[in-house]
């Protein structure tokens, strides 16, 4: 009977703040942003888990361009999307001297948080979570421009938390993506999107969440992503799960606009997530 009560106890707080949210919580948001019809989207008796086939589905209500599941336009010559290096690939030799001097600027999870910093405003609690708390180095891709040497771009596949050590298994956030402004409109962003979903098996899914009218929507329309609204989504989800999904819900809270953007991983069966 304990694994059931340590079980218990790992979702109670996850739990009880979805409860506590749930009566404020609108069931329909006028000024949402309508990109489907939810009775045409989603039949009652669709079951996304069993199949997997519900973005397929809301792709084709849209009608997704089949174009914009690959890269829109070529890189500059001088720009590499490459993963982020982890910490054994620094000499060790030079490992002592960097952390009694505390350089750390040639590895590139410094340098992701010093972009971080620079354009979305991250903070020393946000630094803590990027280190230790959202998978580290293995779930980045970086956009490198080679004749400086200089991570000019970044963007993250993450799990999505449910409390604990919780998460779902098959459906992943696309998170803390940036792109330094004298390096926009080449198609920079577009790359790193399309990198991060060859990670994922057909199977699985990508979310990301953008406000109406942004950047950020039209980036991920152009990437192939189909858009939900928070009701939509909750007939993604089936029952229990669906309220679990905390950071969706604190999402809606936040910001009534959001949209949720899901797309299908675009790698093979053998495609592998190295930040697991």
């Amino acid at each position: 009977a304990w694994p059931i009560c340590v079980l218990m106890l790992a979702l109670l707080p996850a739990a009880t703040g979805l409860l506590l949210l749930t009566p404020i919580l609108p069931s329909s948001s006028p000024s949402a942003i309508k990109l489907s019809s939810t009775s045409r989207l989603l039949p009652p008796s669709f079951n996304p888990q069993c199949n997997g086939q519900w973005v397929e589905f809301a792709a084709n209500v849209q009608r997704r361009d089949p174009a914009r599941l690959l890269p829109l336009k070529e890189l500059p010559a001088n720009i590499v999307i490459r993963p982020a290096n982890k910490f054994s690939e620094v000499p060790l030799s030079q490992i002592g001297t960097m952390i009694r001097n505390s350089d750390l600027n040639n590895l590139d999870m410094r340098s992701i948080f010093q972009l971080c910093s620079e354009m979305g405003g991250f903070g020393k609690i946000d630094e803590f979570k990027m280190y230790f708390l959202e998978q580290g180095w293995r779930s980045y891709l970086v956009a490198e421009d080679t004749s400086t040497g200089e991570l000019v771009g970044c963007a993250q596949l993450t799990r999505i938390q449910l409390g604990g050590y919780f998460y779902i298994r098959d459906d992943l956030q696309i998170k803390n993506l940036f792109v330094r402004p004298e390096y926009q409109r080449l198609g920079i962003a577009n790359h790193l999107i399309h990198g991060l979903m060859q990670r994922l098996k057909p199977r699985e899914r990508a979310w990301g969440l953008a406000s109406k009218d942004t950047e950020a929507f039209y980036l991920l329309f152009a990437s192939g992503f189909v858009g939900l609204t928070w009701s939509e989504v909750g007939r993604v989800f089936p029952g229990l799960l669906w309220w679990l999904m905390w950071p969706f819900h604190l999402q809606r809270l936040a910001d009534p606009n959001t949209i949720y953007f899901a797309a299908e991983g675009r790698g093979n069966d053998q495609a592998y997530n190295p930040a697991g």
